[in-house]
């Protein structure tokens, strides 16, 4: 079944809903292990401990992240090194979770993006124990088992600017499969190029 045959369905807006949330998922896992980190190493011996969480929304190429779970110290004194405390709108950020979790990375390729995120704050250590966690989410992230059927696939492109040498816009390719459930999750996606016919050719998946 393809989009084509679903009637009055916004598939553009339900494809940036679903990564959005996937974007949110990941970010807020590092900033887990940021402040796991930051409390076990970068503070050790301080009387310092967890104190939940606070949410804060922030604007990405995909529209806005709402009730974004940020950790927080009992001190007071950890901050994210994802965005600034009044940064509200991200611009490569978003790009670098979705390449990371692309297949074929290496850990080296991954450490480059985690260090690069987070800046020259942390400890090589500390970059290397958050890289493991990713890296670990990403590989479970591709092993996942899918659903035995789907009774919608969409294939979409949509375009972002990312930030290289120069700024120019290239396509994220984006597989999503509904299930018989009506549970919308991406299958697979990629980034890279000008979209075509040939480009979707190479775009392998199993359901």
């Amino acid at each position: 079944m393809s989009k084509r045959s679903i009637p009055n369905v916004d598939w553009a807006n339900q494809l940036e809903s679903v990564i959005r949330q996937f974007v949110k998922e990941k970010l807020e896992l590092i900033m887990r292990e940021e402040m796991k980190n930051f409390l076990e190493i970068e503070q050790a011996g301080t009387p310092n401990m967890r104190n939940g969480y606070y949410q804060r929304n922030l604007d990405t190429q995909y529209g806005r992240i709402e009730g974004l779970l940020v950790p927080r110290d009992r001190n007071g004194e950890f901050q994210t090194q994802l965005f600034a405390p009044y940064q509200r709108h991200t611009g490569w950020l978003e790009e670098a979770i979705i390449r990371m979790y692309q297949s074929g990375m290496s850990t080296r390729e991954i450490g480059k993006f985690i260090e690069r995120i987070l800046g020259s704050t942390y400890s090589p250590a500390t970059i290397s124990r958050i890289t493991d966690v990713v890296k670990e989410d990403i590989e479970k992230w591709h092993a996942r088992p899918l659903h035995q059927r789907y009774s919608v696939l969409y294939l979409d492109g949509l375009y972002v600017k990312l930030r290289r040498d120069t700024v120019k816009k290239e396509v994220i390719y984006v597989v999503l499969g509904v299930n018989e459930e009506g549970y919308r999750e991406i299958l697979d996606f990629f980034v890279g190029g000008q979209e075509s016919a040939y480009v979707w050719g190479q775009v392998h998946f199993i359901v």
